[in-house]
């Protein structure tokens, strides 16, 4: 028993030593070394050797490609420098943190390319790809294990990337997972994605899908195959594929291309092993270049900056930059400006042709042209110069100014009064225009508008209007009245006005009686009637209002009387006019008298010159008979003295009807001719000093135009005196 323990202990113990044996390191590993600089290049690699080829430093997104071909199975490895001499120290390299697993390939066998875009996840970095044809202590038995020389030929270098390459690098998928090639990413429609597939292992698909259906094939097996967009499938990709896809139907929805190694739809790989595939994904953007405006160019007014517009033109590529728009305006086949936006206008009506040309960066071109219709669409623009409200009375000059402006030019204006043209230009040279008129009344009185019309030289027309009042300044102009007049209580009297006023149609006459009174009235219309019924000075008050409201007023005094008191004054009108007759007999007679006194002074010259013919006595005696006395005495005659020196009563009338004042030592006695020529020599005593005058004065105040009544003293014929209303100073007289 205890050799049996022994035996097994021995074999615990050899199995433990050729366990540590197997694990143990051989040493360093050696290859022939190569480059990028001398690719391609051939190998016939012998049984247990491999070469390593230095890809040299590599900055971050870097792409290289690598074409092999051999004849018998190899491992195709990649190390950094930091990692390859883990691989060749003989350590296990069989991890993702030592070797760059898309760029590895165990077993493989045949031909195939790949490229590989370096990571971003470090620095620049050198980097090696091992062609490796030996069985590592490590490599826990995958991977080719060498056992016979293999032919193999590889190329590599790095790749210059085409203008618009979204990527370039290779895939590595598992058994029903996918990958990323590139996206989201967003195309014009019209756009060619071009897809160029490299499989190095599998048997993969390749989608193109919208986001939307990119959401629901993500989570799910179960997807369901219609969400891709089909026009784009490449289906079990076996070997190296392309497909230009013209980018449609994406609703402007960023896209996804996608690396499938799920069970696919009819005619895709299973998806049973791992896939490795290069997607090499390169767009060729549209150029559709798009003229936009604003305004719009449907309709183009003249003189307007219209803004020409290129971003309308499909650049999500960004395939045209800012300097690759240019713009020739008029068509002299010469760029006018460049940009994505120009401003232009043009000054006249026409049809103009623009062009629109771009320049992508990968060198291509194209270019767009637009006829525009311009027109003038536009109307003037009037401007009358008048703030506020306009009042202006008639006979009144108005003065109006207004400005206007057009797109293209101002034909004629035309000023209208109510719509009607009063004055008009038909060779308007200045941007403005007065209106001067005198307002007449001919114009009725109230608003009106004034209106200038400007017409341009498409025919179009606008205005501006402002409105006027015309207002009636001057108040109804009365006709000549009677302003004092006497009536009798109890009397219908008419009363009767006219006034004048050219600016109204209408005058309102009203008319007030006993103003001021309990019993105060008024009447309407140029002619009224009215019976007064008390007696003395009364006030008849008429007011004539025009349409614009003025007034004038008429004031008249009536002095009403009773008929006793008209039939005291024909009384005393009769009084007066007798003493008028009285006073004409008796200048009669004192003329006669005169005329006798000269008869006998004549008389008594004669006799002093006739003293000594003493017919002449008698004759003279004869002629004294013949003026004083006679048979037939006339009635303007004093009758003849029967003796010289007796007293007669005829001579003492006469004396007193011609004021002859005898002396005292002649009292009693008859005068003496000399005493009736002086007393015919005096100035006679005026006779209308015994006519009764009236001395009452009525005067209207001149200060508050209110009529009063006064009676002069007898002797005082003119004097000043106060209103008694308002106190102010007045001159009154008798005439």
């Amino acid at each position: 028993m205890r050799w049996a323990y022994v035996v097994v202990l021995g074999i615990i113990v050899l199995s433990s030593l050729a366990s540590t044996v197997n694990a143990s390191p051989k040493g360093v590993i050696s290859c022939d070394n190569s480059d990028l600089a001398s690719l391609p290049d051939n190998w016939s690699m012998a049984d247990q050797t491999c070469v390593r080829v230095d890809l040299g430093i590599q900055e971050p997104g870097t792409i290289l490609f690598f074409d092999v071909s051999t004849n018998q199975e190899i491992d195709v490895l990649m190390f950094s420098a930091n990692s390859v001499s883990v691989y060749q120290n003989e350590q296990s390299y069989r991890s993702a943190s030592v070797w760059q697993s898309e760029s590895v390939f165990e077993s493989f066998s045949g031909s195939g390319e790949w490229h590989w875009t370096v990571p971003s996840d470090r620095e620049e970095t050198r980097w090696y790809l091992v062609l490796d044809n030996r069985e590592h202590p490590q490599d826990e038995g995958e991977g080719a294990q060498g056992g016979q020389s293999a032919e193999v030929s590889f190329d590599g270098g790095t790749i210059i990337s085409q203008q618009y390459t979204l990527s370039d690098s290779i895939h590595r998928v598992g058994v029903g997972g996918y990958a990323i090639a590139h996206g989201p990413f967003s195309v014009d429609d019209g756009t060619f994605v071009e897809i160029h597939a490299r499989t190095m292992e599998g048997y993969p698909d390749i989608y193109v899908m919208t986001e939307s259906a990119y959401s629901i094939y993500a989570p799910s097996v179960n997807w369901s195959a219609a969400s891709r967009i089909v026009s784009a499938d490449m289906l079990l990709v076996t070997n190296e594929r392309y497909l230009p896809w013209e980018a449609t139907d994406t609703n402007g929805e960023d896209i996804y291309v996608i690396v499938d190694n799920r069970q696919g739809p009819g005619g895709g790989g299973a998806g049973t092993a791992p896939a490795g595939v290069t997607v090499t994904i390169t767009l060729t953007p549209v150029l559709d270049p798009t003229i936009s405006s604003e305004p719009s160019l449907d309709s183009v007014d003249v003189g307007a900056t219209v803004t020409l517009s290129a971003l309308d033109t499909p650049n999500k590529s960004n395939q045209i930059p800012e300097s690759g728009f240019s713009w020739d305006i008029d068509g002299d086949g010469l760029a006018d400006a460049t940009g994505p936006t120009t401003s232009h206008s043009w000054d006249s009506p026409g049809n103009y042709t623009i062009r629109l040309s771009v320049m992508s960066v990968d060198s291509r071109s194209a270019s767009s042209t637009r006829v525009i219709q311009v027109q003038d669409i536009s109307d003037p623009i009037v401007t009358i110069g008048a703030g506020g409200q306009i009042l202006k009375g008639f006979g009144e000059n108005i003065v109006l100014s207004g400005t206007f402006t057009d797109n293209w030019g101002v034909d004629s204006l035309d000023w209208l009064l109510d719509d009607v043209v009063i004055e008009s230009n038909y060779s308007v040279t200045e941007p403005s225009s007065t209106l001067s008129f005198d307002i007449s009344t001919d114009y009725a009185a109230g608003d009106h508008v004034i209106s200038l019309r400007v017409n341009d030289r498409a025919g179009r027309s606008s205005q501006d209007d402002v409105t006027i009042t015309i207002i009636d300044v001057t108040p109804p102009a009365i006709g000549t009245f009677q302003e004092e007049l006497e009536v009798n209580v109890g009397v219908p009297t008419e009363f009767h006005l006219m006034a004048e006023d050219l600016e109204s149609d209408k005058l309102e006459y009203t008319w007030t009686f006993e103003q001021g009174t309990a019993n105060e009235v008024q009447f309407s219309g140029p002619q009224v009637i009215y019976i007064f019924e008390s007696v003395g000075p009364q006030y008849v008050a008429c007011q004539v209002e025009n349409e614009a409201g003025l007034v004038s007023v008429a004031e008249m005094l009536v002095i009403v009387e009773s008929e006793e008191d008209d039939q005291a004054g024909l009384s005393l009108f009769s009084i007066v006019l007798i003493a008028v007759m009285v006073l004409l007999l008796l200048s009669l007679g004192g003329f006669v008298a005169f005329n006798l006194a000269v008869k006998r002074r004549i008389s008594n010259i004669s006799e002093d010159e006739e003293q000594d013919d003493p017919s002449s006595a008698s004759s003279l005696k004869e002629v004294q008979v013949a003026m004083w006395g006679g048979p037939d005495e006339s009635p303007f005659q004093p009758p003849s003295r029967q003796t010289i020196g007796t007293e007669s009563p005829i001579d003492m009338d006469i004396a007193d009807q011609i004021s002859v004042q005898y002396p005292p030592e002649r009292a009693g006695l008859a005068p003496t001719e000399d005493d009736v020529l002086v007393g015919l020599t005096e100035e006679p005593e005026d006779s209308e000093s015994e006519t009764i005058v009236d001395r009452k004065v009525r005067r209207k105040c001149s200060s508050c135009s209110r009529p009063f009544e006064l009676e002069l003293p007898e002797g005082i014929d003119s004097a000043y005196t106060n209103c008694p209303y308002c106190g102010s100073e007045e001159f009154v007289s008798l005439g």
